[in-house]
């Protein structure tokens, strides 16, 4: 196994090492239940819209409460934390009339866990026709593919000064991006060793009930470290450094992609175990832990990277 604190894409990031995050870990671990295997699960997913706030310029987040107080949509609350969950739950049509059960490849790119190609995992990225709304693009597009349309979208709308007959749509693309750039960070929703992204690798810890690799990344890690979303990003957010934000917010969305697969091959994949009779997989204390470190920088990396796409956006 790895040894903890030997991935040096996040020791060397501003001298953050493992110890950096181990004091968020509780000693004390309790049993959590079970949720939807969503990327980061709904408190994942307002941990990094909570942080984006935090980072955002005050011209640019006042305009984005204004469009998103402007939506009817009854599906969650119109605020840019609880729009955070807004695209997972469309897709299952929980309560809401419109599914967008094309949207469902959009939440993860398949790159290769031993053949890493992100221009063939996205299909080499075709582009939307002229007059294709992004939120109507085609069901086989990845999540980085969304990004970039979404964040085009907007800027066209921009430019324009958000005219009411666009209003519509831009919430939507509003929406999707507060939730796709989180999912994009979430590692195992960028990697695939034909298994579905680890939701086929069957892991059990010690502290906690069984389930899939994926899951564990999703949401049992993060209940750990925090079962408080507002909480856990308040602790996080302030960790966040001036180096911090300066290298952070570099790249685009390919970049961080890959990224994301690199963590997902470094810190999910190669440090399991070897696995039992049956294929499952028993956890160590030490890729617990390690994996919480590294969900605590994937969750801060993904608000400063959502303030600043949405930044440039509004």
């Amino acid at each position: 196994m790895t040894p903890v604190g030997t991935n040096t894409r996040w020791t060397n990031r501003a001298g953050l090492g493992f110890s950096h995050y181990i004091g968020m870990i509780p000693i004390l671990l309790c049993l959590v239940g079970s949720s939807a295997a969503w990327a980061w699960g709904e408190e994942g997913h307002e941990v990094v819209a909570a942080i984006a706030l935090d980072f955002m310029a005050p011209a640019q987040k006042a305009r984005l409460q204004a469009l998103l107080a402007s939506d009817d949509d009854p599906l969650t609350a119109h605020d840019p934390i609880s729009v955070a969950s807004w695209a997972d739950r469309l897709r299952t049509g929980s309560g809401h009339p419109v599914t967008f059960q094309h949207s469902r490849a959009w939440h993860f790119v398949d790159i290769d866990r031993h053949h890493p190609d992100l221009t063939q995992a996205c299909r080499d990225f075709p582009p939307l026709s002229r007059d294709t709304l992004a939120s109507a693009g085609p069901e086989e597009a990845c999540v980085v593919a969304k990004i970039e349309q979404f964040s085009a979208e907007l800027a066209r709308y921009r430019q324009s000064g958000f005219q009411p007959a666009d209003r519509p749509e831009a919430v939507l693309a509003l929406k999707f991006l507060i939730h796709l750039v989180g999912d994009l960070h979430q590692p195992l929703h960028a990697i695939d060793d034909h298994d579905h992204g680890g939701n086929e690798i069957r892991v059990k810890w010690d502290h906690v009930h069984a389930g899939s690799l994926h899951h564990y990344w999703d949401t049992v890690f993060i209940e750990h470290m925090d079962p408080d979303p507002a909480r856990l990003a308040q602790r996080l957010s302030a960790r966040i450094t001036p180096d911090n934000l300066r290298e952070w917010q570099r790249g685009t969305p390919r970049a961080w992609a890959m990224e994301s697969f690199a963590t997902a091959r470094s810190q999910a994949y190669d440090p399991l175990p070897p696995p039992d009779g049956k294929g499952h997989y028993a956890l160590t204390d030490a890729y617990a832990q390690q994996a919480m470190a590294m969900i605590a920088l994937q969750l801060e990396e993904a608000g400063v990277r959502l303030a600043k796409t949405l930044d440039d956006c509004l």
